[in-house]
């Protein structure tokens, strides 16, 4: 392989900057130290700063991706699986996934536990509204009971899935388990008798 394709495989260095970032958000959520991240990166401290404002501005990037992602695999859900029972299913996986994939920063993010600068990351009426319509569709199609509480189950589902609650069943059970044994217990409550 010559040396210029070489080059072009290696990641850039706001990439390793950004991946440096993940993984100390992983570990430590907004709390993580940027220098941590630094050498993790192994750049300087000016190299950084010459790729993100700072701090701040670079965990954002890193929370937006996971808050970008979620929204976006949400609506394709909702967009192209009719069964509102398999809609709760794979939403419920996708928020597992997220704690699978970005650890403490997840449970900050979700559980609403974040510095107020990072309160506009996402809007959690949208969210709440999501599931509302999710629940709805179930109802109409006749998997769900008639009689459900609507807003009573869209919190319930909030306090299945809180990330800062599943996050310690993960030492003691892997996201699969977790997922389906979850989403077993939300559809059996929605279906009834």
């Amino acid at each position: 392989m010559p040396a210029e394709d070489a080059d072009d495989a290696a990641p850039s260095t706001r990439e390793r900057i950004l991946e440096a970032a993940r993984e100390a958000l992983f570990e430590k959520g907004l709390e993580a130290d940027i220098h941590t991240v630094i050498e993790r990166a192994g750049v300087g401290t000016g190299t950084l700063y010459r790729h993100f404002s700072g701090k701040q501005a670079l965990y954002r990037i890193v929370a937006l991706e996971l808050v970008n992602r979620t929204r976006d695999e949400f609506l394709e859900i909702a967009a192209h699986v009719s069964d509102a029972r398999e809609c709760v299913s794979r939403t419920m996986e996708l928020g597992f996934r997220n704690l699978q994939d970005y650890g403490q920063l997840a449970i900050e993010v979700f559980a609403g536990v974040h510095p107020p600068e990072y309160a506009d990351l996402y809007d959690r009426s949208a969210l709440e509204a999501f599931f509302r319509a999710l629940i709805e569709r179930g109802i109409h199609q006749g998997h769900f009971r008639k009689d459900i509480d609507v807003e009573h189950a869209v919190g319930v589902w909030f306090a299945l899935t809180a990330p800062s609650v599943l996050g310690r069943l993960l030492g003691r059970r892997s996201v699969e388990e977790i997922a389906r044994s979850t989403t077993r217990f939300f559809l059996s409550g929605l279906a009834g008798d």
